[in-house]
């Protein structure tokens, strides 16, 4: 017949029978079902606190039987409490600290050295007596003169009252053992319950409501069947469940019904301990589920419980999971299970394992459920029904398009962050129907592409510069899948993500304008590149450090890392100087970041084989190696670039067709006369339009044979060319401001002009003394 009896046992009672060493022969087991030591450091020492005041400390529950002919207590509840106890009992002076001696001790040991009452010195004496007694395990029978001489050493200055010095700390050390005394001789109440056993789990469920409360999975080690157990082929999740157990039985814990070897053996498991194994060897073994990997081995976690749940029901079913896994072939359900893993795992390959992510060979870019709903998705598409042997007869023809839908499903879900809310139940309804036999519209593409670049634009970043996400990790290893080459992966190069326009580079020119900030990692500023590349370029950008460009191959870094031309970061040569300058700064900054963004959308579009659709169709016109003057009639697209935009407006003024021999260089058909384009947006001084430009002589080097050479420069658009031959700029290069490059050379000269309302231009000339002189006459 059942029944409870309240019982009185010491402290010193509780802990040797813990450690099955009671002198009564009395023995505390710990139930299978019991969830691990959970309490924290700090709820130890608040709990053994409270028994050194002699505050209430609550109730234990043991269960009666008998076993070996011993008296054995099974630990239905108060484990937590009773391994603080086995703690204290057996180690007092864990539980001491600096708080533990008073101001009064501190006083009189200062006494005894001739030194002042000084409240600072008291933290040296706590420290030194702390230290001391963590160094034992007792606080009986100790030897003093030791810490005594320290404290003589410290503080008496010659005089050493070692013989006092011991006996006040023998006084204080010995009260401490009275104490101890005390509390091990301290009753705590016990209710012991006898009936029948199985009923344990249900009262293990219903008293754990207070305390630290069990998790949903630490309820169902205690609900769901304990003794009803199945028999399994992987003995690493054996090992799993074995390793759970043994965390007790190594803090001299025993564990009701355990046998370590015969567990070994027969491989026998009961459901909750199956899922709890299934779970660890999960996280061990596939990469991409590599969640909570750190947990203490008794810990539970959820993933495999979540995982099969999702496989096996249309509806979160955990509660009553158990019944699922006793009515099937867990073993061959186990197969099946991990080819719908691999299946996933091998269809995003391609982003998940890119070299570029070398340096984060650990990192998940999906979030659990994401992942979760993938595999438990395939796994219904790969079987039906119960019999896991076969694959279902639609899997075939079907299987393709998954595995293509799911690479893009990973990183349209990541991108929008779909996954970001909602768990168990948003797995399920992606399943009904498959939400991964449907393909992705374009259109949805372009808005989910557009926002997540809108929404990476909003960083403003000065001083502390964002790392990249995983958003942009995964965007990244999509537009490379085509540029990469199989040699590439292979190699043992390294990559590194780079900020284009460089992060101190970027963050000193915020600086000297005082600027808010801008989205220095916005997503059109990152790209790969070799780790040899970006660690010789140090902090400037492609074009700016002169020893990088005599090492790399600049072309191939353009067509295969940066996708960029010079003229995309012209403007980092600008002097920001002022505040009014920040505005300027933002706008050309904002301009490059929206341009490259729709070079890596299409890059994206097509790696990932996705129809790439204008929100707003617009014709592109490509400037072709010949400027034919008399096609310049025809209006440009918004498309081309306002260089190109520059070079059709002067062949149509100049009436002549003109050659592109560089980056920004045209000679005219008889090679008589040479161009090189430059640009500027305009911004306001004052009442005046301001215009910067870079003149540079690198771009007359393939001019070399024309007998005139000119400038261009745009001034906000094609309309407004100031076409300046090089002998008129080079006689007044002594007086314009310069920039240097790392070699002390002069890296360009600043060029500067200005319009007023009326209309008339200039040209800024600094130094010694600010001039400006007018260059309406070379205005076309």
């Amino acid at each position: 017949m059942a029944g409870c009896t309240c019982e009185n046992w010491s402290l010193q009672d509780l802990s040797s029978a813990l450690q099955d060493m009671h002198k009564d022969n009395k023995r505390i087991v710990v139930p299978m079902f019991q969830r691990g030591k959970r309490w924290k450091k700090a709820q130890e020492q608040k709990f053994i606190d409270s028994l050194i005041k002699g505050y209430p400390v609550g109730t234990m529950l043991f269960y009666e039987t008998y076993e070996d002919n011993k008296r054995t207590y099974i630990l239905v509840d108060g484990l937590q409490r009773g391994n603080s106890i086995k703690k204290y009992m057996t180690n007092p002076t864990e539980f001491f600290y600096d708080d533990s001696i008073s101001d009064e001790f501190c006083c009189s040991v200062l006494k005894l050295v001739h030194q002042s009452d000084e409240k600072e010195l008291y933290t040296k004496i706590r420290g030194i007596l702390t230290a001391f007694i963590k160094e034992q395990k007792t606080f009986k029978n100790l030897q003093y003169f030791s810490v005594a001489k320290q404290i003589a050493d410290e503080f008496s200055a010659g005089f050493e009252p070692i013989e006092q010095l011991i006996e006040v700390i023998k006084i204080f050390f010995e009260e401490r053992q009275d104490l101890y005394d005390r509390i091990a001789s301290t009753i705590i109440p016990v209710i012991v319950y006898t009936g029948d056993e199985n009923n344990l789990p249900e009262i293990f469920d219903r008293i754990n409501s207070q305390g630290t409360p069990l998790d949903q999975y630490e309820v169902y080690a205690a609900a769901w069947p304990v003794k009803q157990k199945f028999a399994i082929k992987n003995a690493d999740i054996v090992e799993h469940v074995v390793r759970k157990y043994d965390t007790f039985e190594e803090d001299d814990f025993k564990i009701h019904g355990y046998n370590r070897e015969e567990m070994r053996t027969q491989k026998t498991v009961n459901a909750f301990e199956y899922l709890f194994g299934l779970s660890k060897y999960l996280v061990e073994k596939y990469d991409i589920l590599a969640f909570n990997k750190n947990l203490a081995e008794d810990t539970v976690n959820p993933l495999a419980f979540e995982l099969v749940n999702a496989c096996l029901n249309d509806t979160d079913r955990i509660k009553t999971l158990y019944q699922n896994l006793y009515a099937l072939d867990v073993n061959a359900f186990e197969t099946a299970l991990y080819k719908s893993i691999e299946f996933v795992r091998d269809s995003i390959l391609v982003i998940t394992k890119f070299k570029g992510n070398s340096r984060n060979a650990n990192k998940i870019f999906h979030s659990k459920y994401q992942i979760l709903s993938m595999i438990s998705t395939t796994f219904k598409e790969m079987y039906a029904g119960v019999d896991f042997t076969q694959f279902s007869d639609t899997w075939q023809e079907r299987r393709q398009k998954i595995a293509r839908n799911l690479v893009q499903y990973y990183v349209y879900d990541i991108i929008t962050n779909y996954w970001s809310e909602g768990g168990t139940g948003k797995i399920h309804s992606a399943a009904k129907p498959n939400r991964y036999m449907i393909e992705i519209p374009s259109r949805a593409w372009m808005v989910a592409l557009d926002g997540f670049f809108e929404r990476s634009m909003l960083r403003a970043e000065k001083k502390n510069i964002a790392n990249p996400r995983s958003e942009e990790y995964v965007i990244l290893n999509c537009i490379y899948l085509k540029t990469f080459t199989a040699m590439d992966q292979l190699s043992i190069d390294r990559f590194d993500v780079e900020h284009i326009a460089p992060k101190e580079q970027m963050r000193k020119l915020i600086e000297a304008c005082d600027g808010d900030g801008l989205p220095i990692s916005c997503i059109a500023n990152l790209c790969y590149l070799p780790e040899y590349v970006n660690r010789s370029k140090g902090a400037k950008n492609f074009y700016q450090d002169k020893k990088y460009l005599q090492h790399i191959d600049l072309s191939e870094v353009e067509s295969k890392y940066s996708f960029t031309e010079s003229d995309d970061l012209e403007w980092m040569d600008m002097p920001y100087e002022k505040p009014e300058d920040f505005a300027v700064l933002r706008e050309y900054y904002t301009d490059y970041c929206a341009k490259r963004f729709d070079k890596l959308k299409h890059l994206l579009c097509d790696s990932l084989e996705i129809k790439y659709e204008e929100i707003e169709p617009q014709e592109t016109e490509v400037v072709q190696k010949v400027v034919v003057a008399k096609k310049s009639d025809d209006k440009p697209s918004k498309q081309v670039r306002f260089a190109d935009k520059c070079i059709v407006r002067l062949a149509k003024v100049l009436n002549t067709d003109l050659v592109k021999v560089g980056r920004s260089s045209y000679r005219s058909t008889d090679g008589k006369r040479g161009y090189v384009i430059t640009t500027s947006k305009m911004y306001t001084q004052g009442k005046r339009e301001k215009y910067w430009f870079a003149y540079r002589t690198s771009p007359f080097d393939e001019l070399s044979d024309c007998e005139e050479k000119y400038v261009v420069y745009g001034c906000k658009d094609e309309n407004t060319l100031v076409v300046l031959p090089v002998p008129v700029i080079e006689e007044q290069l002594d007086r314009v401001n310069v920039s240097y490059d790392e070699d002390e050379n002069i890296s360009h000269w600043h060029m500067v002009f200005f319009r007023d309302t009326a209309g008339k231009m200039t040209w800024m000339l600094s130094r010694p003394n600010i001039e400006e002189i007018e260059i309406n006459s070379f205005l076309v």
